[in-house]
């Protein structure tokens, strides 16, 4: 693993939009060409939540791609990681669609913004969202079964292991 960040370090009024918050960064980093969950899952009772994803050394090379950080400069990777850092907000925003007692807030993912926005401009590409943004809503519409399932969970456990997170999401298709 190399590249290795912490993803949605954010404070959450209210724990469920949290874990949909987690369960969509989770969900699109287990499903990234490029990206692994290098740790578990953790929200608190206050509302806070931590990810973490890598860049996987495995991945990368089975794309034929730089296996060590200098992949972060990677369009494709870099395309990659703003579409993780955009799934979080974006599974607030579908749960809330499903269930208006959600109140999603995108003041709340600042951090993940900006990530998105230094990890775009670091491989030269245009730091607007909405391209990810529309991407993590197809993409987490596609497996909405798994981010409810980790959401769950997450919101029963209060935090998961990597091997959890892995046995909830099934396989990567």
């Amino acid at each position: 693993m190399t590249g290795a960040g912490v993803l949605g370090d954010f404070r959450l009024t209210n724990s469920r939009e949290a874990a949909f918050h987690q369960a969509g960064h989770a969900v699109a980093t287990h499903l990234s060409r490029f990206h692994i969950l290098a740790q578990g899952l953790k929200i608190d009772a206050y509302g806070s939540g931590e990810m973490t994803a890598a860049l996987s050394r495995r991945k990368l090379m089975g794309a034929d791609k730089i296996a060590d950080a200098a992949a972060r400069a990677d369009p494709e990777v870099a395309v990659s990681i703003a579409v993780i850092l955009c799934a979080g907000l974006v599974s607030e925003q579908i749960a809330a669609a499903k269930d208006p007692t959600l109140k999603p807030d995108p003041t709340r993912s600042a951090a993940d913004s900006a990530a998105m926005r230094q990890e775009l401009r670091g491989a030269g590409l245009p730091e607007d969202a909405e391209p990810h943004e529309t991407n993590a809503t197809l993409l987490l519409t596609a497996h909405w079964h798994r981010v409810e399932a980790i959401a769950e969970a997450l919101l029963a456990a209060s935090e998961l292991q990597p091997f959890e997170i892995t046995e909830l999401l099934g396989p990567d298709s």
